[in-house]
């Protein structure tokens, strides 16, 4: 098997390398390989209207699509961070790995780590994977001329959000990596042309000076206004997002998608997060008393010094949450799941 071609559209986004290391020692003769992935993550800067944004990953989904070819013997180590599904058709298999959690990356990189194994079918064959991301997975960290320095923070975490789904339906909306491999016999012409990096159109520009315009000037303040300017769903387009010591206290967020959010120092009180997706995310320092949390997912969650006093967590998952100097008093936990959370220097192992 040999490398037919590859690209990187953002490498100092992200790059991606796969690596097949024949299983016997004559490699002409083989038809099994071990596949090997690595990944580098890095903040980009990237110009945009008359200024200047700053981005970083934290997931994406891989696609692995073989023809003539399958791969089994998938690395169990995995499933702690990757949602694996396969679809085949015809002699095509399409394996789809997308990153749930960022526990195997070390450093902004995942290194070398082992798929599956490939097994070939016939002489001629393909793998082709691609890296694609979606808004979840996208944050931008910093700014730079787009708007004067006053905005409130709920304003600011909402047009960073907005940015963010303008440039992943303008820009990001390609695989950013993609690399073919093949055997050796397969003529060239059949491997994917080079692809270009999307340029954004004039008419996009405009609406995105206007929404930040809008949103800049808007009279209100309130969370559940300003996302419904940004054209944005307060349930769904929220995970991933920066809302740093924003004010959502008393929103409705019951079944809201917030993984991965930066929650830190956000007020939270009496809001509604029943049944939400709060896994991965960040809430120190966060208030979240009088909370409605009954059945939510905190797992893996950061709550290192945050507010849960008087807080509903009937039926809540806080396995491998950090609870560490949580203000926990007068909170409901029945039923809850804590199972490997840290709460006051020690590591529940048992309900």
């Amino acid at each position: 098997m040999q490398l037919l071609k590859s690209q990187n559209l953002y490498p100092d986004l992200l790059s991606m390398e796969l690596e097949v290391v024949p299983l016997t020692a004559n490699s002409a003769h083989s038809n099994q390989f071990d596949l090997y992935l690595s990944l580098k993550f890095n903040n980009q800067w990237y110009p945009l209207l008359n200024g200047r944004i700053k981005l970083s990953l934290q997931g994406g989904q891989l696609k692995l699509r073989l023809k003539n070819s399958h791969l089994d013997q998938i690395n169990s180590q995995l499933d702690d961070c990757f949602e694996i599904t396969k679809d085949r058709h015809g002699t095509e298999t399409t394996w789809v790995f997308t990153l749930e959690s960022t526990k195997l990356l070390v450093a902004d990189s995942l290194k070398r780590i082992k798929l599956g194994t490939v097994k070939t079918i016939t002489q001629t064959f393909t793998l082709t994977a691609t890296w694609t991301v979606f808004p979840a997975d996208v944050t931008l960290t910093d700014a730079e001329d787009l708007w004067r320095h006053d905005l409130s923070p709920n304003k600011h975490g909402v047009l960073e959000r907005a940015i963010v789904f303008f440039l992943c339906k303008n820009q990001l909306s390609s695989p950013l990596s993609w690399i073919q491999l093949g055997s050796s016999n397969l003529e060239t012409q059949e491997s994917w042309g080079e692809m270009k990096k999307p340029e954004i159109p004039f008419p996009a520009k405009e609406e995105l000076k206007q929404l930040i315009q809008d949103i800049y000037t808007a009279k209100t303040d309130e969370m559940s206004e300003l996302v419904q300017l940004a054209k944005l769903n307060l349930k769904t387009d929220l995970a991933g997002s920066n809302l740093l010591a924003t004010d959502l206290s008393g929103l409705e967020l019951n079944g809201a998608n917030l993984k991965r959010a930066n929650l830190r120092g956000v007020d939270l009180t009496d809001a509604d997060l029943s049944e939400a997706n709060l896994s991965y995310v960040n809430l120190s320092g966060a208030d979240l008393s009088g909370a409605y949390l009954e059945n939510a997912d905190l797992s893996h969650g950061n709550l290192y010094r945050a507010s849960l006093a008087l807080a509903n967590l009937i039926g809540a998952n806080l396995s491998n949450a950090n609870l560490l100097e949580a203000n926990l008093s007068n909170s409901n936990l029945s039923r809850s799941i804590v199972v490997g959370a840290k709460k006051k220097g020690l590591l529940v192992n048992s309900p």
